[in-house]
């Protein structure tokens, strides 16, 4: 009966207990767990960069796996997440620092992140007013081209890094005809390329876009241009180039009579040449002229024969003999040497010294007195890759 009496006391309380166990016992067996890869990147930003400064990263997202229920994974966008860097106290420099990866969603883990760490560079922030300069693509109507192009601004300013921003010369409005046969405006996002036309980034621009105001124009005039290959950077040290060809070496392009009447050539886009040391052949793109179109060709096949360097050098070189007869001696020759000029490649003209060459006279045939003896280029011994320009004296007094 105590037994009894024990469990009926409070029996609605303890029912309720027994009955919300229950339903927790319920909903946890019915949540389930999981750890997978979270299906998209996350953008790295940096925090607590000092003011005038930028970074660079060579890891600007980063993968996450991610520990979360069913229920909350239905929920869960990159903007769950925040991945970061955290600058504070660092200054101009290259650095490896950690990825930082947080989460204010309740019942979310981060478990893993790949990369873990991220190449920073600071530099100074700079920046520059730039010429915006049109892009043009696509065809307009028939028998029409792309004139004038009026941008509003058409000076905009750049910022970002100090390295990125020197080298960037002007801002590119890329506008794409589709078949417009009348004058239009269009807004135009801004950006700038390097020189292999790709597009460069951690720059900003302000404002970022720009008004183009682009005059359509018949095309009705035809005209024959030979082609003018553009390059940038310089060969490696030590060589030059030997000749530039294009094929076709000349192109048709038609336009308007004011954009072709002064026209002499059409260039390429820029071929660089930095470091190179052999020949290269390359596909580049014609640059056309406002108001100017192709009338078949848009790019040439490009040569650029790239050789050594033809350097000169100048060296005395002493005089030997050979083949005396025995019993005889040379008492004297005047001069004892003689000044030669060389040619070769740079690489072999850096490091020939006198005692690369030698100068040997035949005295098989001689007597005893005073002679004059005749020098010879095939006198002279020579490395491979020299070659003799001139020598002098080319006469020698042998005493014997």
């Amino acid at each position: 009966m105590k037994f009894l009496k024990i469990i009926i006391n409070n029996w609605p309380i303890k029912l309720l207990a027994i009955v919300a166990a229950i339903g927790l016992w319920v909903y946890a067996a019915s949540v389930k767990i999981s750890v997978a890869a979270f299906p998209n990147e996350i953008p790295v930003k940096a925090l607590n960069l000092t003011p005038g400064y930028v970074a660079i990263f060579d890891q600007n997202t980063v993968g996450i796996n991610i520990s979360a229920d069913s229920t909350t994974w239905n929920k869960l966008s990159t903007d769950s997440f925040d991945a970061y860097i955290d600058l504070n106290g660092f200054s101009v420099g290259t650095y490896q620092l950690p990825i930082n990866v947080t989460t204010s969603i309740a019942g979310v883990s981060i478990v893993t992140k790949n990369p873990t760490k991220a190449t920073v560079t600071i530099e100074p922030s700079v920046s520059k007013d730039l010429q915006v300069v049109a892009k043009i693509s696509g065809v307009a109507e028939t028998n029409k081209i792309a004139g004038d192009v009026v941008f509003d601004p058409a000076i905009v300013r750049v910022n970002g890094p100090k390295s990125v921003v020197d080298g960037i010369g002007q801002a590119s409005a890329k506008i794409t005809l589709t078949g417009e046969g009348s004058d239009f405006s269009k807004t135009i996002t801004v950006s700038a390329e390097n020189q292999d036309g790709i597009e460069i980034k951690n720059i900003y621009f302000s404002p970022p876009s720009v008004t183009a105001k682009v005059k359509i124009v018949s095309a009705g005039n035809v005209k024959n241009l030979g082609v003018a290959v553009a390059t940038s950077g310089v060969p490696a040290s030590g060589y030059t180039i030997s000749s530039i060809s294009t094929s076709p070496a000349a192109v048709s392009v038609i336009g308007a009579a004011d954009s072709i009447r002064n026209l002499v050539s059409i260039s390429t886009d820029p071929v660089n040449l930095s470091n190179q040391n052999k020949t290269i052949i390359t596909t580049a793109n014609l640059v056309f002229p406002l108001g100017v179109l192709s009338n078949g060709v848009s790019s040439v096949t490009v040569t650029i024969t790239i050789s050594s360097q033809i350097l000169t050098k100048i060296l005395t070189i002493p005089i030997k003999t050979t083949n005396l007869s025995s019993g005889l001696s040379i008492s004297s020759i005047s001069p004892s040497t003689v000044d030669i000029t060389v040619s070769g490649s740079a690489d072999a003209i850096s490091g020939l010294s006198s005692g690369n060459i030698s100068l040997i006279l035949d005295m098989s045939s001689a007597s005893a007195g005073s002679h004059n003896y005749q020098i010879v280029s095939g006198d002279f011994s020579l490395p491979s890759g020299i070659n003799l320009i001139n020598f002098s004296p080319g006469a020698v007094t042998v005493s014997i």
